[in-house]
């Protein structure tokens, strides 16, 4: 069968593409232009696609992971950053406008600093005497030949301070680059082919370290079906993102000028897909955008809602053989459910965890140079539950290596968790052995009580799951004597990929509401990986800030497992009941179908348009005036415990509570008096700096600011035996403790006394006889 695809309009052509399996790619490419007087006029357009504009990207250092000022020391050393650059885009020019300071005690025609990229030269910068020790601005241009996929932006330090005796450590040896300095690229994006081999490209590429953001396209209405499989998807999409963030802009019945995702079944589907034949089968397929060169739009398209999300799932699930560019699903076998805590990125509690299966490469536990004077770095994610209270701390076995020096025992290896120092080790010189094995107790913070007083508690462990571990190695170079030198000696330093975290042992019990733990780690719908105990809750008519911010929550929970949720149960409002048995996140911009206002006496707050409801607090109402600027005509009224304030300024909330359906169940809601204000809180959600902030069961948002509070009584999940929960809960009573102590001692005192009345009895009755 054969189609003349130059007579159809963008749209159409990207149906036909669709409907016959072409490579479309190549169809639109060859495609000539309807204005084109003659074919051999058109022949340039037919070859070649139309030219999409560069894109300009400016990060500084400190955006490609350099945490403060780069600071170099030493006769010679070097330090540097990452840089990904996208697949489906070519770096057309790059200019580094680089911020510096040298020492003001360098030789200058002896010293300079070296800039590199993946080990080419790009300048040796030199300066004059009289310019040392001020900061300096330079712009280099860097050639684009010399970018690839993964990039290393590197500083090379040379100094000399003295022309004989030198001390290759001496103090007057530094460098200093600002993390304000900034590389300018202009990108030129890259024809892609439409393959689905080549996903997640474009939708997500690991070189790209910027917030991953994808649209996602439906029909005016989307069944709850399509929004199901949307979720799916934004699920794996956010599993990709980690750390980066997620941000997904909803489209109705239109095409986003960039790559998209498009859902749709085939009762329901965005206009442009109204001539696209139906479909038969869960069916996957990337095509090129109709109006923009050089973007993709995935398809993710079934008969029904069922097919639909046999699609995503399969898509999301990684269980799909992609390849080609449409494929159809015939079968469908999903994995077994996910036990609880047994999520991919989190710390295993069954066992010991090396330091080599947290980080990517085993040289990541390592460093080199002539001067050994900085750290490494690995990310530890746990269970935000894990139950520390009266525990000594989480045992590190630890193993490292180092080259000895004479003066090696004037170092020492220090261990921080969090910014917060733990301990350090001494090192030892040349002789005294060259490998130690330590094991100490990563402290912990309690839960407010004086069970851990001490400066080394990291109060991370308990309000969040993500934790930073740091290894900061020390090694002074040898000392030779004065006026002897030879080539420097490289020094390496590093920790055994066989050290291990030990979390065994510990259980999981945590007082809730706890917005801090689901912000940092989307619990407790994470506490199994696939979201099997989680039903997600929108409005009877959602709006898109509706459906955009449930689908970031999604996408933060995969984040934080590395496992992308696809078992939740997706409802609308009036299906609530069908929720009872599970942990519900509530997402809805005021409270149209009433379903908050059912459950005031449980709720901290209630938010809506023009008027919000808030319990009165023990503190913070008059910050909570001022915060929030409420007007003259806001005038307080006690209603049912809460006060009512009326009022028109924007307000977003996120409100943790027990579950009036089921006890011991946790409900989370995100509401919002407008769809603007909606949109902060998926920003919240992607900032680290926020996630901090919020805490309790109450966390209020306007603009940039954060205000966190405790309303109502926590209550307790998770698994504790029985005398260690009556331990727990009573040493918060004291006077309870002490009325059990007295009433233990009474209990004793009577058995003691029974007892020897019961053998001055049976003396009495003996001496009778």
């Amino acid at each position: 069968m054969t189609l003349n695809t130059a007579r159809f309009k963008p749209t159409a052509r990207l149906l036909a593409c669709v409907a016959l399996g072409w490579g479309c790619a190549q169809a639109f490419a060859q495609a000539p232009s309807a204005s084109a007087p003659t074919q051999a006029a058109s022949t340039q357009q037919q070859t070649l696609p139309e030219a999409a504009p560069l894109r300009r990207w400016s990060p500084r250092l400190k955006d490609l992971g350099l945490g403060g000022a780069m600071r170099l020391r030493g006769v010679e050393s070097w330090s540097g950053v990452g840089l990904g650059i996208r697949r489906d885009e070519l770096v057309e020019s790059a200019r580094l406008r680089l911020t510096f300071t040298l020492s003001p005690a360098l030789l200058a025609d002896l010293s300079h600093l070296k800039v590199l990229l993946n080990d080419q030269l790009v300048q040796a910068i030199v300066l004059p005497k009289e310019r040392l020790g001020q900061p300096q601005t330079v712009d280099l241009d860097i050639p684009p030949a010399y970018f690839t996929d993964y990039n290393q932006l590197s500083f090379q330090f040379v100094g000399h301070y003295t022309l004989d005796c030198e001390d290759p450590g001496h103090s007057s040896l530094w460098a200093e680059i600002s993390h304000e300095s900034t590389l300018d690229l202009a990108l030129r994006p890259l024809q892609g082919r439409s393959d689905l081999a080549l996903l997640p490209s474009p939708f997500f590429d690991p070189r790209d370290g910027r917030i991953v953001e994808v649209p996602f396209v439906y029909a005016a209405q989307p069944s709850l079906g399509q929004l199901k499989a949307a979720g799916s998807v934004a699920s794996w999409l956010g599993m990709l993102a980690a750390y980066r963030g997620n941000r997904f802009p909803v489209y109705e019945n239109q095409l986003p000028a960039r790559h998209a995702v498009v859902v749709a079944t085939n009762e329901r589907r965005p206009d442009f897909l109204r001539d696209m034949p139906p479909v038969e089968q869960p069916t996957l397929s990337l095509v090129p955008h109709p109006d923009v060169p050089g973007a993709q739009l995935l398809l993710v398209l079934g008969k029904d809602d069922q097919q639909v999300q046999t699609a995503a799932s399969a898509l999301a699930l990684g269980k799909a053989a992609l390849s080609g560019q449409t494929i159809s699903v015939t079968d469908l076998k999903l994995p077994a459910p996910r036990k609880a805590y047994d999520a991919p990125l989190w710390l295993s509690t069954q066992r010991p965890v090396q330091l080599g299966e947290l980080v990517e490469r085993p040289g990541d536990l390592q460093l080199r140079g002539t001067v050994v004077n900085s750290s490494i770095s690995v990310n530890a994610r746990m269970a935000p539950d894990l139950f520390t209270w009266n525990a000594s701390g989480v045992p590190l076995n630890l193993l490292y290596r180092y080259t000895p020096t004479t003066l090696s025992d004037r170092g020492s290896l220090s261990v921080s968790i969090n910014d917060q120092f733990v301990k350090a080790y001494p090192l030892q010189a040349s002789g005294g052995g060259e490998g130690r094995k330590s094991t100490l107790l990563l402290p912990l913070s309690s839960d407010g009580s004086e069970q851990v007083q001490s400066d080394l508690r990291i109060p991370a462990f308990l309000v969040g799951g993500s934790n930073r571990l740091e290894f900061a190695f020390d090694i002074p170079p040898a000392d030779l004597g004065r006026c002897r030198s030879t080539q420097p000696v490289v020094l390496r330093a590093a920790l055994d990929p066989q050290s291990s975290i030990d979390l065994t042992g510990f259980d999981h019990y945590m007082a809730m509401p706890n917005l801090a733990a689901f912000a940092n780690s989307g619990f407790p719908f994470t506490k199994f990986a696939d979201l099997s105990q989680t039903s997600i809750v929108l409005p009877n008519q959602p709006t898109p800030a509706d459906i955009q911010a449930y689908l970031v929550a999604v996408g933060r929970m995969a984040a934080s497992t590395g496992y992308a949720g696809t078992r939740f149960a997706l409802l609308h409002a009036s299906q609530i009941e069908q929720a009872k048995d599970t942990d519900i996140l509530f997402v809805s911009q005021g409270d149209r179908d009433g379903v908050l206002a059912g459950w005031r006496t449980s709720l901290p707050a209630l938010v809506e348009a023009g008027k919000r409801s808030v319990q009165p607090l023990e503190r913070g109402m008059n910050a909570f005036f001022e915060l929030f600027r409420m007007g003259e005509d806001s005038v307080p009224k006690a209603s049912d415990g809460h006060i009512t304030l009326t009022g028109d300024g924007p307000l977003a909330a996120l409100v943790g509570l027990q579950s009036p359906l089921q006890a011991g169940r946790s409900i989370v809601a995100l509401t919002a008096s407008d769809a603007a204000s909606m949109g902060l809180i998926g920003q919240s959600l992607n900032n680290p700096a926020k996630v901090r902030l919020l805490q309790g069961d109450l966390g209020l948002l306007r603009g940039e600011a954060i205000e966190s509070f405790r309303v109502r009584p926590v209550y307790y999940v998770g698994d504790l035996a029985w005398y260690k929960r009556l331990w727990f809960h009573l040493h918060s009573h004291p006077v309870w403790l002490a009325l059990l102590g007295i009433a233990a001692g009474l209990v004793l005192t009577l058995l003691v006394y029974a007892a020897l009345r019961a053998m001055a009895r049976r003396r009495l009755e003996g001496g009778h006889a």
